[in-house]
């Protein structure tokens, strides 16, 4: 039994999220307690690695339904949770748009002293009180989650597995692997209700990890066996090559050998000594140069029309009676206007203020087509890719200038200009034709005496 755990410790990783269960009772919440462990480690190493960040970094949903295991709707609600109560910030930032979190430490220390009915004390890192506050946490295996398909039932594994090891180094596992392990270990170690708790049992017994039976004695307690052939088996079939990266060994052969030992990292935790301490992804990545000093951290990438080099995408949109034997003709039997001497011509997106508009007269001085720049600019803004419309629009003339400029939206835009120009045109030719209708009062004469004659036949 040893070396199955050991085996199983082996393919679970090191990589697991802390869970605080007195974030529990401060959120309300397991699920936001679980997501808010993880966000305290992502802000503790973004302020290590990169200051200027202020601790703030990003994740998507995938990252994080990878990480802690919920569903998209549970980190929805836990966010929510965590928003409403104030420990945890979010902002939309960069084109396209990401969603940044920071965690609040010092609101996380208020209500951590507020929980303790003990005095203000602003959040340290090194604090002791806050850590006695904290309390030791229980380290949460996402693969565990993925194989039960819940997170708390997950979590709940990973309580099993650590009781496991304790009993083992006591004696107290029987040759059948059995051990104790009350309901009220549970409660209290995970903060859980009682229904939580007996969802998360029922999930894992049916899942085959678990087996449970209860002693035939006065006060019975509750023997747990922990299934770990099943489990190797399962974890083994669910983790694949594009979770190596995050939950395996650092040599993905040796993921399914018998015998699996890894080699531990540079220790930077002593209270947690075998734990590997990685930085994620988005704390890793470079910071761009601010161009607004206001908002430093926004992400000055470039427009996403501009980039793309596809010919099904860069292929101009006419309708059919605009195509000549295969080929685009945007004015089919008029010049392309010229529009770059007389910027009283361009025609600009709807929603611009006339301050931007002179703005963008001056980005667009010198090019030879700004018009189609501008619906460009239009057919973006409607599809709601564009939030900040001269920033985009610079981005599109330095494409333009370097000749990587492939229009996207443009021809779509002008196309449904001159059908609108062609409708216009029409109606006043209808408004101005003569009116050749009969007059009302002559057109009731004439009924009249059709009706007079059809009496008098009758």
């Amino acid at each position: 039994m040893a070396q199955e755990i050991k085996d199983l410790l082996a393919i679970l990783g090191s990589r697991y999220v802390a869970y605080y269960p007195t974030l529990a009772s401060v959120t309300g919440s397991p699920k936001a307690a679980l997501m808010l462990g993880h966000a305290m480690y992502m802000t503790r190493v973004v302020m290590e690695k990169q200051p200027v960040r202020a601790g703030w970094f990003w994740k998507t949903s995938a990252e994080w339904k990878q990480a802690t295991g919920l569903t998209v709707r549970e980190l929805e609600t836990a966010r929510r949770t965590l928003v409403t109560a104030g420990v945890l910030s979010e902002e939309r930032r960069g084109m396209p748009a990401k969603l940044w979190f920071r965690v609040n430490l010092d609101e996380l220390a208020k209500g951590l002293c507020e929980m303790a009915n003990t005095a203000y004390r602003p959040w340290s890192w090194d604090d002791r009180v806050l850590k006695t506050l904290l309390g030791k946490p229980v380290m949460f295996y996402a693969p565990l989650a993925w194989i039960a398909d819940s997170a708390l039932a997950g979590l709940y594994a990973s309580l099993l597995v650590r009781k496991l090891r304790q009993a083992l180094g006591r004696g107290e596992v029987d040759k059948g692997g059995w051990f104790s392990s009350p309901v009220f270990d549970g409660l209290n170690n995970l903060q859980y209700g009682r229904r939580m708790l007996t969802n998360s049992r029922a999930k894992l017994v049916d899942s085959g990890m678990v087996d449970e039976i209860r002693e035939n004695r006065m006060q019975s307690t509750l023997l747990t066996r922990l299934n770990l052939t099943e489990m190797l088996t399962s974890l083994r079939r669910k983790i694949g090559p594009q979770a190596n990266e995050f939950h395996s060994l650092q040599d993905p052969t040796n993921l399914f050998a018998g015998s699996c030992k890894q080699e531990l990292l540079k220790t930077r935790n002593k209270s947690c000594p075998n734990r590997e301490s990685r930085v994620a992804g988005s704390a890793n990545q470079e910071l761009p140069e601010a161009r607004n000093k206001s908002f430093p951290f926004r992400e000055t990438s470039s427009a996403v029309s501009a980039t793309f080099s596809y010919k099904e995408i860069n292929t101009p949109y006419l309708p059919p009676h605009k195509r000549v034997e295969g080929e685009m003709v945007a004015f089919q039997g008029k010049e392309k206007p010229d529009c770059s001497s007389n910027p009283a011509t361009l025609i600009f997106p709807e929603g611009l203020l006339p301050q931007e508009k002179q703005a963008a007269i001056t980005i667009l001085a010198g090019s030879h087509d700004p018009q189609l720049l501008l619906d460009e600019l239009a057919g973006q803004m409607v599809d709601g890719h564009v939030t900040k419309a001269l920033g985009y629009l610079r981005a599109l003339r330095q494409k333009q200038l370097s000749g990587a400029f492939q229009p996207e939206c443009a021809y779509k835009v002008a196309a449904a200009r001159q059908r609108k120009a062609e409708l216009l045109k029409q109606r006043e030719g209808l408004s101005q034709a003569p009116d050749t209708r009969t007059p009302p009062d002559e057109a009731r004469r004439h009924v009249a005496a059709l009706r007079q004659r059809l009496w008098g036949k009758t």
